[in-house]
């Protein structure tokens, strides 16, 4: 026997020699894989539906695209109306719904409704709530025409009072659709959406927000839908003006881009702790834009391009999955991706041709994840990497979901540690990839047998992947 052990021991010192790598660094490797870990007996509660989104259902390609059934597939809670010129002409902005600022704002005559009607109505028929931005969609090029501020910021009020008279008093052959949000403008401190002063903004504000509680206590009114971090220079000054004039502030609204999550979540935590520093605990908080990034820096058309390449592609997609997850147990109250149709301004679902991105994907297998139950514990984000991982439980069908992310961790291979999975004998584990080249495409499946699993998963640069542990083998209908 000795014998034996020494021939193993001999050969297994040869085949390290040969291959130049010693036993210490063999066992160093293996500790370097990274661990994510999943336990189904610890509940955390319902998941925050923080995957709002901006755009609704119709997008505007020379012809009007109904993309309802891809609305449904993703199951958004809310949709914002900014920028609606971008993705279905002439709809939300003010402009278009009152296009004589000189006309009698008391007369229905002189509104034009029809198509926001359309526009507004195809949100509520794939199930989400509507927030509902007053104000007018970005003008980047010059001239500006309509990112002035209103020449009468009273009857600019009373404009927007009856546009929500429309919609939820029935006012003009309108609705009782009882639209809760109403955002007064966007970016103020952004001179392609507001060319007056932050000073003037914070008037609109007043006389916008005041008029709207008078019409209706109940409706939820806030602003400013900063640029950056409401815990900013521009963001203080408009909660500090809001808190010595005694507003109402229901919700603060920001916005944020950016290929770092850990940036993207410092500003979401930044933003909450300004809120309670000027005394707006109680308001809530709407991360109303956020992103990829914009590809400020990229220096050439080229570069500009190869941006929002991987901001659609698989790095888009990991980064987009991993913010899902490290949302999930923040204080924030609402977040809206930006955006939902793309179209000209490529940093969406869906390009010039109708076809959805990869983020489109992540989005949709987060509301699968979503409908899979109840969230449960996990271990493994990595915040500066871009690692990340959330999952879900069934504990009646047994079923188990988990979505993994990876933005840009040098690692490609992980191990994922299943503990106390809802099951006696068997499960089917069935897997969905998405990268620059796969759209939540199914990878490989298996059966595991009982106990707790741990399992190797590939999970590279740029790309997202889901895995369903079922009692029964999956239809794949991806």
């Amino acid at each position: 026997m000795k014998t034996i052990k020494n021939l193993l021991d001999f050969a297994l010192v040869t085949s390290i020699a040969l291959t130049g790598i010693s036993s210490a660094e063999t066992t160093d490797r293996a500790k370097e894989i990274p661990n994510f870990t999943v336990d189904a007996s610890r509940q955390l509660g319902p998941f925050q539906r923080l995957n709002g989104v901006n755009g609704g259902p119709r997008i505007n390609l020379g012809t009007t695209f109904d993309n309802s059934e891809y609305f449904r597939a993703f199951n958004p809670p809310l949709v914002r109306t900014h920028d609606s010129a971008y993705s279905d002409l002439d709809t939300c902005d003010i402009h278009v719904i009152f296009p004589n600022f000189d006309a009698d704002e008391t007369d229905p005559k002189n509104y034009r409704f029809e198509k926001t009607d359309l526009y507004i109505k195809s949100i509520l028929d794939v199930g989400a709530r509507v927030i509902f931005r007053l104000g007018e969609s970005i003008e980047p090029g010059t001239p500006k025409y309509y990112a002035h501020p209103p020449a009468d910021f009273k009857k600019w009020a009373r404009i927007c009072c009856n546009i929500v008279r429309h919609y939820n008093m029935g006012w003009a052959n309108g609705f009782e659709w009882n639209i809760q949000y109403w955002e007064i403008w966007n970016e103020p401190n952004n001179s392609s959406c507001w060319m007056g002063t932050m000073e003037q903004y914070c008037e609109l504000y007043r006389e916008a927000a005041v008029a709207l509680k008078q019409l209706d206590p109940a409706l939820k009114v806030g602003g400013p839908a900063l640029a950056g971090c409401i815990g900013s220079k521009h963001g203080k000054q408009f909660l500090e003006f809001c808190r010595d004039n005694k507003l109402p502030l229901d919700f603060a609204s920001w916005h944020g881009y950016s290929s770092k999550p850990d940036g993207l979540m410092k500003n979401i935590e930044d933003g909450i702790a300004a809120l309670k520093e000027y005394g707006f605990e109680n308001a809530e908080s709407h991360f109303t834009e956020w992103n990829y990034g914009l590809g400020q820096s990229a220096k050439t058309r080229e570069e500009r391009r190869d941006h929002f390449y991987r901001m659609r592609g698989g790095p888009g997609a990991a980064l987009a999955a991993s913010m899902l997850a490290y949302m999930q147990g923040s204080e924030l109250d609402v977040a809206c991706f930006y955006s939902a149709f793309g179209t000209v301004f490529r940093t969406g679902f869906f390009d010039i041709y109708g076809v959805p991105s990869k983020q489109f994907y992540t989005f949709k297998a987060f509301h699968q994840l979503v409908q899979c139950g109840t969230r449960i514990e996990t271990s493994g984000n990595n915040r500066k990497t871009g690692l990340g991982v959330v999952a879900a439980v069934n504990t009646e069908t047994g079923t188990t979901a988990v979505l993994l992310s990876n933005l840009d961790d040098k690692s490609s291979k992980f191990k994922l540690e299943l503990n106390h999975l809802p099951f006696k004998e068997r499960l089917y584990c069935t897997e969905y990839v998405i990268d620059d080249n796969r759209a939540l495409a199914q990878d490989r499946e298996k059966t595991i047998g009982s106990g707790d699993v741990n399992l190797e998963v590939e999970l590279p640069k740029g790309s997202v992947r889901l895995i369903l542990f079922t009692p029964e083998p999956v239809k794949d209908e991806q």
